[in-house]
């Protein structure tokens, strides 16, 4: 008997001591469908066509329809740094770094609403095989491209969360 009453106290303590946390992404959450109202636009050059379509995945994984009410505008660049070099001075290391500016825009006043910048810095090795070095570098830049895309939707989600919106 004692063991039920403790464990029922145990139950309850658990149940009451909630701590407001509620998950960003879940299916009962409304800010989803805030998500979903995103249209990304165009990002130049073939990494920002990869960008588009994680980003578009990523707001609205099941493709449904839906009225838009924002877009969002993003710019990338990127650039590369050696970082490690043999004796005869040819290289063995680079960063690939990316640079991304997104601005999220109301459709309605075209009113900035949400605007920052994210930083990913990407290494590979250099190798003898020409070929290798450039999967190398696509692995790099697709890693990247991912990272990016999820610190931007997490960025999102936080932003209709706090603002209610």
């Amino acid at each position: 008997m004692n063991k039920i009453k403790l464990f029922v106290k145990l139950v309850l303590i658990l149940l009451l001591s909630n701590c407001g946390y509620s998950p960003i992404y879940s299916n009962s959450n409304l800010k989803n469908k805030e998500l979903q109202t995103i249209s990304v636009k165009n990002i130049k050059d073939r990494s920002g066509q990869i960008l588009k379509a994680n980003l578009t995945d990523k707001l609205n994984p099941n493709g449904k329809k839906s009225l838009t009410k924002y877009s969002l505008e993003v710019v990338l660049s990127e650039g590369k740094e050696t970082i490690g070099y043999r004796r005869d001075k040819s290289a063995t290391r680079s960063n690939l770094i990316l640079n991304v500016e997104y601005d999220l825009k109301e459709m309605k006043g075209g009113t900035s609403i949400l605007k920052k910048s994210i930083l990913v810095t990407s290494s590979y090795d250099i190798v003898e095989s020409l070929y290798a070095t450039i999967i190398a570098e696509k692995d790099a830049r697709n890693k990247g491209l991912k990272i990016i895309s999820d610190n931007i939707v997490n960025d999102l989600a936080i932003f209709f969360k706090k603002n209610n919106l």
